[in-house]
């Protein structure tokens, strides 16, 4: 069941006076607090790209899918969408009317306790315009990735998903074999710094790992993230390429959600090496915001902890 206090679900069926079983009431409360009751457990689901993953992975599909450029396609990248309707628009874009046309019973995205915000846009809220076309549910993003994850198993066990099937068993045990072994590497180099960032032409973005999910597990594990200053509720500390030796980082994860144009342009960047993992080559990936399933996860992490496996302290 869900590690966050806030984050439960209960399903209740109701009899008819002759004891014939009658619609069953269906009650969820979200990440948010927000509790929805429905007369039916709902069928038609209109979900967020990485929502949809979340909800994939144990056997519940969609019958669409939004998304913007806030997001990463590679959330849902291990999905056949074949049959799902993608709606993709600039953010903050999507019209109440293209997701009106999919008839859903029920909106999944996510909710952000940092900045009070729901995926999918500003009125993608309980009280929102999105509101009047199905009733909404946001999945918490909290401190955990796999916390996020297991709320997704959560939300999916009440729409009638089998937690235990086979499948997913596996999927657990990967994913807990690739944690252990990333806790094992971490522990093998106590010293090594880890910076997790994002870049532009003028400035380096040093993440700061409250606000991430998968950065908060890695701390977890024992990874030795770097913890930049960083304004309350803000997700980057910001220096200018000048500077970017500010924070000593024997690793730099670069986010991901770019694809390799990121790395180029570490690579065009001449003051790139005055962070010392880059001179030294220990440069990596940091899926930063999408990971919503077991298998994506134990990839990432198998990434990971052979990246340090390999890296040396090479900061003073």
């Amino acid at each position: 069941m869900n590690r966050f206090a806030k984050f439960s679900a209960l399903v209740v069926a109701g009899l008819s006076f002759s004891g014939a079983a009658m619609a069953q009431e269906w009650t969820f409360t979200d990440g948010a607090g927000s509790t929805i009751t429905l007369p039916n457990p709902p069928e038609r689901i209109v979900a967020f790209s990485s929502s949809a993953a979340g909800l994939m992975q144990f056997g519940i599909e969609p019958v669409g899918i939004f998304t913007d450029e806030s997001t990463s396609e590679k959330s849902y990248a291990e999905f056949d969408l074949e049959g799902i309707e993608v709606i993709r628009t600039p953010y903050n874009q999507l019209q109440p009317e293209a997701l009106l046309a999919l008839d859903p019973d029920l909106i999944v995205t996510e909710y952000w306790p940092r900045t009070g915000d729901y995926s999918g846009g500003e009125e993608m809220h309980p009280e929102g315009r999105f509101a009047a076309v199905a009733p909404i549910v946001g999945v918490l993003q909290g401190d955990s990735a796999i916390g996020l994850i297991e709320d997704y198993g959560t939300l999916a066990e009440a729409l009638g998903a089998d937690l235990d099937a086979p499948e997913i068993e596996a999927q657990r045990d990967a994913f807990e074999i690739a944690r252990a072994a990333l806790a094992a590497a971490a522990e093998a180099k106590p010293g090594l710094k880890v910076m997790a960032a994002s870049i532009d032409a003028d400035n380096l973005y040093v993440a700061a790992p409250a606000g991430g999910a998968e950065l908060q597990d890695f701390q977890r594990w024992g990874v030795n993230m770097v913890e930049p200053e960083a304004p309350e509720g803000e997700y980057w500390g910001v220096l200018s390429w000048e500077n970017a030796d500010t924070y000593p980082a024997d690793v730099l994860l670069l986010d991901d959600r770019r694809g390799s144009s990121i790395r180029e342009a570490v690579e065009a960047q001449p003051l790139a090496d005055l962070i010392a993992g880059v001179g030294a080559g220990q440069v990596g990936d940091w899926p930063a915001w999408w990971i919503r399933t077991y298998a994506a996860y134990t990839a990432e992490l198998e990434e990971l902890t052979a990246l340090i496996e390999r890296s040396e302290v090479v900061t003073d």
